[in-house]
């Protein structure tokens, strides 16, 4: 029996190591490692746009600049963050006769960055638009011996009582004008929290394996149990843009993230993203090609190497941003190569404005994808996946905002699994994962554009196969930075 046992142990082993190539089809969450590695990505993809629509030029006629108010306000959303837009977007909103609008934008832009001059001054004009002059005498007082004041702003302030310019003017910061063809973006954080499963672990004593002479329910020499502790994320993100003409965009961008248990060092693991891109502009449509290589390493989980491209359109349609990517992928396993595989798949998704609720939107996406093994002996053949999510985010009161993110994955082998695991099943996996992030910005000396973060996330993942369902819930907190 002990030898049984022992051969038990091995085979389930065996079925854990292959079973990580499921795992690691896009948008599913291996044992530990992030499954979204794009998320980093796409927050810094999003703040170069806002970047470029803030420093992009104001069109003279009136028709044409209340069409581009209205492309700031579809992409308000997601740059509530970004100090420079939301100047800009207060900026034209007072530009339109509408003070009250420009207050709310302007003062979360200074929020963000108290040392935008540019801000300063259109808050000051809103603010004596709706009746309250005294910020605006006061900073046509301090300034009026300032030889850096554009001419449009001073024909503004001196006198006090020109509230009504006859040239649009965009926000400055006074000494460093933007620079509309390039953009850069760094991003730091760090959370520290708890994780009750770091390695995506299931929890078992013993095991059904399924000869051709019947079943037999094997104890295993070592039950396999959720590893939990105290642990540490770190992710280092630095994308840079460059829009050789407009309406087109040339990107590249590098991404390090990694976490470390001190507790349960065998579940360690760190990564590199290295990213390009390219976009263009038609009309309303927008087309990207981007090709990117990742590569995983640490205790937790056989290094791999994973290389994608992928091809998007998008655009704006009845108030909401709509996309559709293809994409491909190819896995690399450093000694398992039996796992590797090559994926294709379809993402479909919609991000929209929440009626009745300023500044909320909601997003939904469906994703399908196809993971067809290099080696025809791999375990399962095939493994198809579809997923679904939805997305919420929005201010919450004050400064702060909350997204969550719910999103329901399944996944199936086209073969059976194994012999020895029900009779040669099919694999079939249901997976849930549910995350809220909360975050505020906070004034930190010599430090622009920090904010708190805290966050929680829950994973449930289902199987007919026992070796394959785990639960996990972590929770962290800490600190962002970006430049």
């Amino acid at each position: 029996m002990g030898l049984i046992r022992k051969v038990g142990g091995m085979m389930l082993a065996h079925a854990l190591l292959a079973g990580a190539a499921i795992a690691q089809v896009p948008g599913v969450v291996a044992g530990g490692v992030p499954g979204d590695m794009a998320v980093h990505q796409r927050r810094a993809t999003q703040y170069l746009a806002c970047s470029q629509l803030a420093a992009a030029p104001w069109p003279k006629q009136s028709v044409a600049r209340r069409a581009f108010l209205q492309r700031l306000e579809t992409a308000r959303a997601e740059c509530l963050d970004h100090a420079e837009f939301l100047a800009t977007l207060g900026a034209l909103w007072l530009e339109e006769g509408e003070p009250n609008q420009a207050l709310i934008w302007l003062e979360r832009s200074l929020l963000l960055d108290p040392d935008s001059l540019g801000a300063r001054a259109d808050l000051a004009l809103a603010l004596a638009a709706v009746g309250q002059p005294e910020a605006l005498a006061e900073l046509a007082k301090a300034w009026q011996t300032r030889s850096d004041i554009p001419p449009a702003l001073r024909s503004r302030l001196l006198p006090p009582q020109a509230l009504k310019p006859t040239d649009p003017l965009p926000p400055v910061r006074f000494g460093a004008p933007t620079n509309g063809r390039w953009a850069s973006f760094i991003e730091a954080t760090v959370l520290v929290g708890y994780e009750s499963n770091l390695d995506h672990s299931p929890k078992l004593n013993e095991i059904t394996l399924t000869p051709p002479g019947g079943p037999i329910d094997l104890p295993l020499v070592t039950p396999l149990s959720p590893r939990r502790a105290l642990a540490t994320t770190a992710d280092l993100s630095w994308q840079i843009a460059h829009s050789p003409q407009p309406g087109r965009v040339l990107r590249a961008g590098m991404h390090l993230g990694m976490r470390e248990a001190p507790g349960e060092s065998g579940t360690n693991w760190h990564h590199l993203q290295l990213a390009g891109s390219a976009s263009q502009q038609w009309g309303p449509w927008r087309g990207e090609i981007e090709l990117d290589g990742t590569w995983v390493g640490g205790p937790l989980n056989e290094p791999y190497r994973l290389t994608r491209i992928s091809a998007t359109g998008e655009r704006n349609a009845l108030g909401c941003m709509l996309r559709m990517s293809i994409e491909g992928e190819a896995r690399y396993q450093s000694d398992t190569t039996i796992s590797n595989g090559r994926t294709v798949g379809a993402l479909w998704s919609s991000q929209c404005p929440l009626p009745a609720a300023n500044g909320w939107t909601w997003g939904a996406a469906v994703r399908a994808n196809i993971d067809r093994p290099v080696d025809p002996e791999r375990a399962g053949g095939n493994q198809r996946l579809w997923s679904l999510g939805a997305r919420l985010a929005g201010p919450i009161g004050g400064s702060m905002r909350l997204e969550a993110n719910l999103r329901y994955s399944r996944i199936r082998d086209d073969d059976g699994y194994s012999a020895l695991l029900e009779d040669n099943a099919r694999r079939q996996l249901h997976q849930t994962q549910l995350s809220i992030e909360l975050t505020r910005p906070v004034v930190l000396p010599g430090w622009l554009n920090a904010e708190a973060i805290a966050q929680v996330q829950g994973i449930h993942q289902r199987s007919n196969l026992a070796v394959f369902r785990y639960s996990a819930v972590s929770s962290y907190g800490g600190l962002r930075w970006s430049w």
